[in-house]
């Protein structure tokens, strides 16, 4: 399965941007100009404007594919703070590959292609307390959720290691880019209260 291209450019600014703010000493702020605070608010509010759950994940009947995308976004906070639970991005590739998944986390580092992972592999990774945890959050089945973290997991190793290694400072950029993210999220949905 094709990694969803919106979710590739989401992950890819908010770990670009806090990344260059690392090479160039920057202050940590919201994601500015660029491919920052316009294109991920626009493609946030475009995914979450909908009416749905409170989580502000749609139901899932027409539009199945920006639902699925409104999925990811929403999965994606919650998943960079599992990340963080267990460890920090080492630690939960290493995790994945206790559980026979090297060579898929290799081809998530390193420049190629990217290896698809399944909702079992997730599973045995995750846990199921945790997907229950999730889905209940976002309110959507527990199946549905490890789908979305098969395409999460990998896409984040890949944008968090574009030149083929995981950098020094990951956790730190993972965590700022968790909270960039979560500050986007209530923005749009703050937007969308006002606007309706």
């Amino acid at each position: 399965m094709n990694a969803n291209p919106l979710l590739g450019q989401v992950l890819g600014a908010l770990f670009g941007q806090a990344m260059s703010r690392r090479s160039m000493g920057t202050d940590r702020g919201g994601l500015g100009g660029g491919l920052g605070g316009a294109a991920l608010g626009s493609v946030l509010s475009g995914m979450l404007g909908g009416r749905g759950s409170p989580a502000g994940v749609p139901a899932g009947r027409a539009g199945a594919g920006s639902n699925r995308t409104a999925l990811l976004v929403m999965l994606l906070p919650l998943a960079m703070r599992w990340v963080q639970r267990n460890g920090g991005m080492n630690a939960v590739l290493e995790k994945f590959r206790q559980k026979g998944m090297v060579r898929q986390t290799q081809s998530w580092v390193d420049t190629g292609e990217n290896q698809p992972l399944d909702e079992q592999s997730v599973e045995q990774v995750v846990g199921r307390d945790e997907l229950a945890q999730m889905a209940q959050r976002l309110g959507v089945p527990e199946e549905q959720i490890a789908q979305a973290l098969a395409e999460i997991m990998p896409e984040m190793v890949d944008k968090m290691t574009p030149q083929g290694q995981l950098p020094e400072h990951a956790d730190e950029v993972l965590d700022e880019s968790r909270q960039t993210l979560e500050q986007e999220i209530q923005d749009v949905r703050q937007r969308d209260v006002t606007h309706s």
